[in-house]
């Protein structure tokens, strides 16, 4: 091999190496450039949120203290109102209890002598029943020691 020819390779790998080099670069420039427009795309995209924020979040603001003191004057009058609907429950308990003693009351009014003629009705019933079967055992007694039957 000669030097001109030594020389050749290497002027041809060092161009190689340049065009490699070059070809690097051009791809890094491309990819800083995507992530560029991509930064500033973000860029902008949170300098409209920054916007949307500063404009409607001194609103929300005064809806939520407004809110806050709304719940906080209701429920401070809360309280007493719960303890009337509780002292009217317990009025409406004991007029309950004091109705369904009244109606207790007439329907022992209204069964009384009902009740009574009934038990009066059983009683005799239950007497009569005993007299005959007390009738029908002195009867057959006496048929025993008579020696008669009955036919």
């Amino acid at each position: 091999m000669t030097a001109e020819t030594v020389n050749l390779v290497i002027a041809v790998a060092a161009a190689v190496a340049l065009a490699v080099i070059a070809l690097s670069a051009t791809v890094a420039a491309l990819a800083l450039w995507r992530t560029s427009r991509d930064v500033r795309g973000a860029a902008r995209s949170m300098t409209d949120l920054t916007g949307v924020i500063n404009a409607e979040l001194p609103a929300t603001l005064k809806e939520l203290r407004n809110t806050t003191s709304n719940l906080s004057r209701l429920s401070a009058e809360l309280d007493p109102r719960l303890q009337r609907v509780d002292a009217l429950l317990d009025e409406a308990d004991a007029s309950v209890q004091s109705l369904r003693a009244t109606i207790e009351a007439a329907e022992d009014m209204v069964r009384g002598p009902a009740a009574a003629v009934e038990r009066a009705r059983r009683t005799v019933s239950a007497a009569g029943r005993g007299i005959a079967r007390g009738a029908d055992r002195l009867m057959r007694e006496v048929e025993e020691r008579t020696g008669r039957t009955r036919s």
